[in-house]
């Protein structure tokens, strides 16, 4: 059986291939442009300023983790609507975790900013990085939970008329 797609010949025909699904992504998808630009800013800005290697090699994973983040949700997303554009409960759920997924790396990306370029650029001690990072394992889910627990109280009450 034949497939409008053959399996890749060489290294290159798959780099070539990998590149073109960037490509198509960064074309389609505002949000991945959002990220690839804030994280060549931030990469570009670490070089001109004193960061140890390892804060660098922090930097530089967060980026590449919320890039790589929000071209799974792209996928994700992708796949989805190859299935179905109805309205479909579990449609958005998944939809939803894999933006919650890209949501959650920004944060994480966000604390490690907060860290490294606080301390080099504003003089910070890291503790406002460890500081932001339990408000974002804490409160931000703590949050979310409340606000789904009284979406849910307000929709079962007008119901019940």
């Amino acid at each position: 059986m034949e497939t409008k797609r053959q399996k890749s010949r060489n290294i290159v025909e798959s780099f070539r291939h990998a590149s073109e699904g960037i490509a198509g992504a960064l074309q389609s998808e505002r949000n991945l442009k959002i990220h690839f630009v804030v994280g060549m800013i931030v990469l570009v800005l670490s070089f001109f300023l004193d960061i140890p290697r390892e804060e660098e090699l922090w930097l530089i994973f967060a980026v590449f983790s919320v890039i790589g983040a929000e071209l799974i949700n792209t996928l994700v997303e992708g796949f989805v609507d190859l299935y179905s554009t109805e309205k479909n409960p579990m449609i958005k759920f998944v939809k939803d975790v894999a933006a919650g997924i890209v949501l959650w790396y920004t944060m994480f990306s966000v604390v490690v900013g907060v860290i490294v370029l606080g301390k080099a650029i504003f003089g910070w001690h890291e503790l406002a990085g460890r500081i932001l990072a339990l408000v974002v394992l804490v409160i931000f889910p703590c949050t979310i939970v409340w606000e789904a627990v009284n979406r849910n109280g307000r929709s079962n009450k007008g119901n019940d008329s």
